[in-house]
C-alpha cells in the first residue's frame, strides 16, 4: 500500500520527477558508479541546511568499517547554504552516496522520498549531526535479527557531553523523555528517536512509512514508532553501540509551536481510543497554540479516513501499548 500511494516511476535525470501531487523530486544525482548495485542497507539522511555538520556526518559513516554494504541516500530539503556542495568535490569518497533535492517539503515526506529510492533491505534514518563506530550496523542489523525485532536504536551519545539516551517514552504530558541505560544490553523500548534508528524495510512499508499528514518536522519518529507496536512489531534498543548527537540549540527548519501541537494532534487522534484521546486533549489544551493546532486539524478531512484505516490494521489498542510500558496520561 505503501509503496502505490508515492509512484515508483522514479528515474535518474536532471529534469523533475513526478511523485505525486503534493511535491517533486527537483533532481537526483548520484554521485558515481561505486555505489553497491544491492546494498544490505540504505542510510538515509533528511536535512535542511546543514552545511556546519553533514559533511563530518558522511565521512563518520563512510570510513566506518562494517561487512554489510550499503548506500547513503540524503534528501535535501530546500538547502540555502550549499550542505551538499562538499561531495562534488571528492566523488571518489563519497561513491556510495546519492543526494535528492526537495523544495521544503518537511521530514516526514523526505525521509518516505529516501525510502522509495533506496535499495537496502535494512534502513536506517539518520540526522545529519551524527558519528558513528565501526561495526556499527553489523552490530545493530545482527541484535535487530537475534531478538527477532523489527526496529532497532543504538544508544544516543551526547557529542560534547558525557550524557546518554537509550531510546525514548512519554511523561504524563506526552513529552518525549530519554530512558536511562537497561540492566541488559539490549531491551525493548516504546519509541525510536528519529536521530538514529534503523527498521526491516518490508515493515516500513507495511505501516505505509512516515504519516505525511505531519507538518514540517517533528513527532513524525514517535508516531511511527507507535505504530510500529500497534501493529504487532517491537522496536529494541542495543546499548552495546554508541552513535554520537549533536543536540542543536536551532533546529534548520523553521518550526513553530503551532506545528508540534498539530502534529501531536494528528498522533492522538490516529491512534487514541476516544478515553485516551480525551485525556491526551486535556492535556495538550494547556498549551496556548492548542486552538490554532486544533481549527487546523478540523478541517483536514484526510485524518479521519487514516485513523479509521490505522484502527482496522492494527493488532493491539493503545491501552495496551500504555500498559505495556507504564505510560500514565
Amino acid at each position: 500500500m505503501f509503496l502505490n500511494k508515492l509512484s515508483l516511476n522514479y528515474k535518474k535525470k536532471s529534469t523533475p520527477v513526478k511523485v505525486n501531487e503534493d511535491y517533486q523530486i527537483e533532481n537526483i544525482s548520484n554521485l558515481s558508479k561505486n555505489a553497491p548495485a544491492s546494498p544490505d542497507v540504505s542510510i538515509i539522511i533528511a536535512l535542511r541546511n546543514e552545511v556546519d555538520n553533514l559533511e563530518r556526518t558522511i565521512k563518520s559513516i563512510v570510513e566506518s568499517k562494517n561487512s554489510l554494504a550499503f548506500e547513503i541516500i540524503i534528501v535535501d530539503d530546500g538547502s540555502i547554504d550549499g550542505s551538499c556542495d562538499f561531495l562534488k568535490q571528492n566523488e571518489e569518497l563519497y561513491g556510495n552516496v546519492t543526494v535528492i533535492y526537495s523544495d521544503t517539503i518537511g521530514a516526514a515526506k523526505c525521509k518516505n522520498i529516501g525510502a522509495i529510492n533506496s535499495k537496502g533491505k535494512y534502513l536506517f534514518f539518520c540526522d545529519a549531526h551524527i558519528e558513528v563506530p565501526d561495526n556499527w550496523l553489523d552490530t545493530l542489523v545482527k541484535t535487530l535479527n537475534d531478538l527477532n525485532a523489527q526496529a532497532i536504536v543504538p544508544a544516543i551519545k551526547s557529542i560534547g557531553s558525557d550524557y546518554k539516551g537509550y531510546g525514548g517514552t512519554w511523561n504524563n504530558k506526552l513529552n518525549f523523555t530519554w530512558l536511562d541505560k537497561p540492566s541488559e544490553d539490549t531491551a525493548e523500548i516504546p519509541l525510536a528517536p528519529g536521530c538514529a534508528f534503523g527498521i526491516k524495510r518490508d515493515v516500513f512499508e507495511s505501516v505505509q512509512g512516515f504519516n505525511t499528514n505531519l507538518q514540517v518536522y517533528g513527532v513524525e519518529d514517535q508516531e511511527l514508532s507507535l505504530k510500529l507496536w500497534l501493529f504487532g512489531y517491537k522496536i529494541v534498543v542495543d546499548s552495546a553501540v554508541e552513535v554520537g548527537h549533536l543536540f542543536k540549540v536551532n533546529n534548520s527548519y523553521k518550526i513553530t509551536y503551532a506545528d508540534i501541537m498539530y502534529n501531536y494532534l494528528c498522533l492522538c487522534y490516529f491512534h487514541f481510543s476516544d478515553n485516551n484521546f480525551s485525556k491526551a486533549i486535556v492535556t495538550l489544551s494547556q498549551n496556548k497554540l492548542f486552538t490554532t493546532a486544533a481549527a487546523k486539524a478540523l478541517i483536514n478531512q484526510d485524518l479521519m479516513n487514516q485513523r479509521k484505516d490505522y484502527f482496522c490494521s492494527r493488532k493491539y489498542d493503545d491501552d495496551w501499548f500504555f500498559n505495556k510500558f507504564n505510560i500514565e496520561l
